[in-house]
């Protein structure tokens, strides 16, 4: 089985650096979105895992081939709006697109301190992250998927809280979901073993 990681906003392949290795025996593919180097994508698979943002892009495009996602620290929309009041309010992410303009180093290190992670270590591109705050603004993914669904998610998660959790996926009853007890945005590297027996157990059931 192929399997395409895609990662999320102001973050690479390095994501999956526990998570990969707990998926030994799967042909196991991470994209790139090209924050902070070269964009590289990934256009087959039959398993999408996907972080976060990931998981829009994956709903949005999903890999030829795709019979199963598994979102983790996922969503389908981020932003409120009148019939999703549990999204992050617009002007969040608009001061962010502001301030990207300005100051794009600072903007994604806090993005990234929130997250749990360290400051960006390379030269960043600011032209993608611009573009995929923008999506993650505008875009709405509800009901954009229909097969296999997986859904995990992070108790004490900073960047989706309880109320958007819930909200996610929210037509989807028959989706599989797991809240990971203590762990925040980052479970693929803070829980990459529960993650990975989640995923294991999916993909065989799916057959």
């Amino acid at each position: 089985m192929k399997i395409a990681l895609l990662h999320g906003w102001s973050g690479d392949r390095a994501l999956w650096s526990q998570l990969i290795p707990q998926l030994a025996g799967f042909d196991c593919h991470a994209d790139d979105r090209g924050y902070f180097g070269r964009p590289d994508a990934v256009n087959q698979a039959d398993l999408v895992i996907a972080h976060s943002f990931g998981t829009m892009r994956a709903l949005a495009h999903s890999p030829h081939g795709t019979r199963a996602i598994v979102a983790i620290n996922g969503f389908d929309c981020f932003t409120a709006r009148p019939d999703f009041p549990a999204g992050v309010a617009p002007r969040v992410l608009e001061r962010m697109v502001q301030r990207l303009g300005t100051d794009p180093l600072g903007t994604v290190s806090e993005f990234r301190r929130r997250c749990g992670a360290l400051p960006p270590d390379l030269p960043l591109s600011p032209e993608p992250l611009i573009a995929d705050l923008d999506r993650l603004r505008g875009e709405d993914h509800r009901g954009a998927w229909t097969g296999p669904l997986l859904v995990i998610h992070g108790a004490r998660d900073p960047i989706v809280p309880a109320a958007l959790q819930a909200a996610t996926f929210a037509d989807r009853p028959d989706a599989r979901r797991i809240v990971l007890d203590g762990h925040g945005h980052l479970a693929p590297l803070t829980a990459a073993r529960s993650c990975a027996a989640a995923i294991r157990q999916f993909i065989a059931e799916l057959g």
